[in-house]
């Protein structure tokens, strides 16, 4: 019995616990179907520093998080935001935001946040559509790891943004 409780608690703490997705649309979304999107990359990730918690012999007591720093580009994140945009139909093209884009239906903006935990890990990521004329919001996702950070089943971009992007593109 207590091998079955053991297993049973593993399981939960690796497969049950994900973060959350917020997806939040303006009240004047645009309804029509978008062909051509731009995903403006980002320059940089933002990365949280790890730091040790301390070991007692009755808990683990959680460090607070510094705030998290400009970093080398992490993972692929605006690559896996083609392939979905591309899955739905949508042709996307990757760029600077400094490149003026043209003749684009949909500007697609992300930030995205890692943290350290055996591996990088994504820790947010906010997916932001954007009027072509590059001035109102249309829709934004946001992907957050849960409050208790130390317990989670390691998100990617791959893991979250197939979700972010059927989200935002419902109607």
């Amino acid at each position: 019995m207590q091998r079955i409780s053991l297993i049973l608690i593993i399981l939960f703490m690796v497969y049950g616990c994900a973060g959350t997705i917020n997806t939040v649309k303006s009240s004047e979304q645009i309804t029509k179907n978008y062909k051509k999107a731009y995903i403006i990359s980002t320059d940089n990730s933002q990365y949280i520093q790890f730091k040790f918690g301390i070991i007692t012999p009755f808990l683990y007591i959680i460090p607070s998080d510094d705030p998290a720093v400009k970093h080398d580009i992490i993972g692929t994140t605006a690559d896996v935001i083609k392939k979905e945009l591309e899955k739905n139909g949508i042709t996307a093209e990757i760029g600077k935001k400094e490149d003026t884009p043209e003749g684009f239906d949909l500007i697609v903006q992300y930030y995205d946040t890692w943290r350290w935990d055996f591996k990088k890990i994504l820790d947010k990521l906010e997916i932001v559509f954007i009027t072509p004329e590059g001035n109102k919001v249309i829709a934004k996702s946001t992907y957050n790891i849960y409050k208790n950070k130390e317990l989670h089943n390691f998100p990617t971009p791959e893991k979250e943004v197939p979700q972010m992007i059927k989200e935002l593109l419902t109607k």
